[in-house]
């Protein structure tokens, strides 16, 4: 039950996000879009359904760390 009600909330946020639908337009078959998100969840911590669906249509970029160097 929980998968299926799961599946509903995806399917419906694909049909009325617009931007669920300009990543879907971008990426074309779904099987590329399931292959990118399934990548995106195994290499970054997503918060939210917004970051994916902006890392999917626009990339995704960690921020670099930052080395302090001693200077003296």
């Amino acid at each position: 039950m929980r998968m299926l009600l799961a599946f509903l909330v995806d399917q419906t946020q694909q049909l009325c996000w617009a931007l669920c639908r300009a990543v879907g337009a971008k990426l074309g078959r779904k099987r590329l879009w399931w292959e990118r998100m399934r990548s995106l969840f195994y290499t970054y911590h997503l918060d939210a359904r917004r970051e994916l669906c902006v890392a999917l249509g626009h990339g995704f970029e960690n921020a670099r760390p930052i080395w302090l160097l001693k200077t003296s």
